[in-house]
């Protein structure tokens, strides 16, 4: 069995502390959880854990998630998304066996996911996962950040853990049909690049 796993990231700074989702070197990571399928497990990182989960996701055969190549990735690495781009050797390096899903429908719609553009909007995690799998997100993102700004640190292990459950979910139902659903319609998902 190659050594797939799934991950999601809660950042430990809102959007507006940061100046917005560009600078995503100033995030930090408050909580990151990783599904691992050889051993059925999940892991949890935290602030102190960063070196780990970098090494974690370096290690990986394939590394599935939604919307982790372009926002998590930098986010772990604390690099501005301006920089994480073809030519970084850890862009370069994650590319190859990253399952993005939100990438993938970005493609299916014949957008370049590497550059926001009109129109790309419409498919959040918890659309898509409702629409495909009947089930929903137990929050919002942007409740993370303040969660663990309070020390409640719990509730943002919560969250993160059950975003990589239904990230997990969604990767299985692509791997097996190729398809999610948005905005009503079958969406079919080209392979993962």
């Amino acid at each position: 069995m190659i050594d797939h796993i799934v991950f999601d990231v809660e950042i430990a700074k809102t959007i507006e502390e940061v100046g917005g989702w560009d600078n995503t070197e100033k995030m930090g990571v408050a909580v990151a959880c990783v599904w691992q399928y050889q051993d059925q497990r999940m892991r949890v990182y935290g602030p102190d854990d960063v070196k780990a989960l970098q090494d974690r996701l370096l290690r990986a055969s394939r590394v599935s998630s939604y919307n982790g190549f372009l926002f998590d990735c930098p986010v772990v690495w604390s690099m501005p998304k301006r920089d994480w781009k073809p030519g970084h050797h850890l862009y370069d390096a994650m590319l190859p066996k990253t399952n993005d899903i939100l990438r993938r429908i970005w493609q299916a719609e014949g957008y370049n996911p590497d550059v926001w553009q009109s129109g790309m909007g419409g498919a959040k995690l918890n659309n898509i996962a409702q629409a495909t799998l009947g089930v929903g997100k137990i929050g919002e993102g942007a409740s993370a950040a303040h969660w663990y700004q309070q020390g409640r640190i719990q509730h943002v292990v919560n969250y993160c853990a059950d975003d990589v459950a239904i990230e997990r979910d969604l990767t299985d139902f692509v791997d097996r049909y190729g398809f999610v659903v948005k905005s009503g319609k079958i969406l079919r998902l080209g392979k993962q690049t």
